[in-house]
């Protein structure tokens, strides 16, 4: 009987991991191209909705970033793209823009009222080295009591109260209160008849929805493809 052999030559498969690597490569790097696209756009339509709805400066709340971005292109981590609210989702200006996104009832989390302050009060107070925004508890902390007048409650209507100051003086082009002097008068400012108000207070108030900020994100979301698909094309078309 004849012997037979049998050999196995392992075949070159470097060209293959080579192609595989370039794939990948270019796979990861439109990725990263087409989540800054996406979400980029998905920003700027939101921040237009949100201006288009009259809400004017809320719209400069609106950020965007991306992996891209923040140079966070490393093969093994996944591609981003991320649309938030500056300051955070618990800032003012977060709160807001999910009210107007959502619609919602805002209620008071601490006391029995929500304060909203009219021209003559200043919006920021300094309590404790740090610039905050005024509310009525940090009138007197913020050293308002001596500087426009301590606080008069009274209420108007079982849902609706004011609280005011007594002799006090407006500026005629901000209409912002100080207390004033001991003479009563005043050249330069405007001295009311009655008391001002400084503070008006409800006890909720209804935010309607304005604009549908998922419905914009899902719009460009579906597109990705379709971005990806031509960015890797453009790749193809030009060396690399």
């Amino acid at each position: 009987m004849r012997t037979l052999s049998f050999s196995v030559r392992t075949p070159d498969t470097s060209v293959i991991r080579r192609d595989w690597e370039r794939v990948r490569r270019e796979h990861h790097r439109a990725a990263l191209e087409v989540t800054e696209l996406a979400s980029k756009k998905a920003q700027r339509h939101i921040q237009a909705k949100v201006r288009g709805v009259g809400l004017g400066r809320l719209s400069n709340a609106v950020g965007q970033t991306s992996a891209r971005q923040k140079r966070q292109t490393n093969p093994d981590r996944d591609p981003y793209g991320v649309i938030y609210a500056r300051g955070g989702d618990e800032s003012l200006a977060g709160g807001a823009l999910e009210a107007y996104s959502q619609g919602a009832t805002i209620r008071p989390r601490n006391g029995e009222w929500l304060a909203v302050p009219t021209r003559a009060a200043p919006r920021f107070v300094r309590v404790g080295g740090k610039r905050r925004r005024l509310t009525p508890s940090l009138w007197e902390k913020g050293g308002l009591n001596q500087r426009i007048g301590r606080l008069i409650f009274k209420r108007i209507r079982p849902n609706l109260a004011i609280l005011t100051v007594r002799r006090v003086s407006l500026s005629p082009k901000t209409g912002q209160a100080k207390a004033l002097g001991k003479s009563g008068r005043t050249r330069t400012r405007v001295v009311p008849k009655e008391d001002t108000v400084v503070f008006v207070l409800i006890k909720q108030t209804r935010r309607a929805k304005r604009f549908d900020k998922d419905q914009i994100v899902r719009f460009y979301a579906d597109r990705m493809p379709d971005y990806l698909r031509r960015t890797l094309a453009g790749y193809n078309r030009s060396p690399t």
